[in-house]
């Protein structure tokens, strides 16, 4: 814990640290992000008795209920059409989608996408009849979970013509070039709030760890430029506070990748900005934390290079 406590210290300073700290160590705020597909009536008789303890998010477009008390939730259910009612996520996930800026009729690509939050946030923008999402999560257990929620919330008809999950390894995801309107990258993170509620785990953290989280992140931001059409969009994210886990990976992107890219200025209604995204943390916000950048492909591969190469240089990281 000190190591960590140094490092983080370092990393915010001495006097937001602490509060951060304490921000981190308390439970997890939740929302219940609507399913459009689900039955109103239903709902409404569900949620009944706790109706005047909801407040709705006004920073999001889906609709997404939080409690004022901190109370929890009534679990989410089936209703009458066999379609679940709700999901319970981190606010900041749906505002990470809402800066992707999804059209109902676009090609959406999420290369990591279970355990499925903010896939179900991206299909509740999509229209049936035109847009679609390629769901990908390499480990099989992760990814038949990520089909039963996906399944568990829309109609089937609408799972046949909307969604496809694949099995892909992610820092490898160079099959499909310049296929998608827009690309979500959820990357494999240090999530040091979920390390702060597992000592075990605490214990074990080292800086090591955000390096190679950080060269791993590169990998298959890369793999995510590559899928994205020129002129599309990549949202880059991690529920990680590391700047080099965020910021950096970015910049390095922008430094070192083959294919031209620029980051997307963000001005949002909550969390705050950072070099080249946006960041929601548990101590400002209650939302988070969440880091997001928004990348927008440019141009075509440049000569030479190739951007699924080992990255050797961990110095610079």
């Amino acid at each position: 814990m000190a190591a960590f406590n140094k490092y983080y210290e370092e990393e915010w300073g001495p006097e937001r640290w602490p509060v951060l700290l304490e921000a981190l160590k308390k439970p997890v705020r939740h929302c219940m992000m609507i399913n459009k597909y689900a039955n109103v009536d239903d709902l409404k008789t569900k949620l009944k008795d706790v109706l005047p303890d909801l407040t709705m998010l006004d920073f999001v477009s889906i609709p997404c209920y939080a409690s004022k008390t901190m109370s929890r939730f009534p679990q989410p259910s089936k209703d009458s059409a066999n379609v679940t009612d709700y999901y319970i996520l981190d606010a900041a996930s749906v505002l990470a989608t809402e800066a992707l800026d999804i059209q109902p009729d676009e090609q959406v690509l999420d290369i990591c996408a279970a355990p499925g939050g903010k896939t179900l946030s991206v299909l509740q923008r999509l229209d049936k009849q035109y847009g679609r999402l390629t769901s990908n999560e390499i480990a099989s257990d992760r990814r038949r979970r990520l089909r039963q929620v996906i399944e568990s919330y829309l109609p089937p008809d609408v799972v046949e013509e909307v969604s496809t999950v694949v099995g892909k390894d992610g820092t490898r995801y160079y099959g499909e070039p310049e296929q998608y309107d827009k690309v979500l990258l959820d990357a494999p993170c240090s999530s040091e709030r979920h390390l702060l509620h597992d000592e075990k785990e605490l214990e074990l953290w080292s800086p090591k760890r955000t390096q190679v989280n950080a060269k791993r992140q590169l990998s298959i931001l890369k793999a995510a430029v590559h899928s994205v059409r020129v002129g599309g969009l990549v949202l880059y994210a991690t529920c990680s506070i590391s700047s080099l886990e965020n910021d950096k990976v970015v910049e390095r992107m922008m430094n070192k990748g083959k294919i031209p890219i620029e980051p997307v200025k963000l001005k949002l209604p909550v969390g705050e900005k950072t070099k080249y995204g946006w960041l929601c943390l548990p101590d400002k916000t209650t939302w988070g934390p969440l880091y997001f950048a928004l990348i927008r492909r440019t141009g075509v591969s440049k000569e030479g290079g190739s951007d699924d190469e080992d990255e050797s240089d961990d110095n610079d990281m």
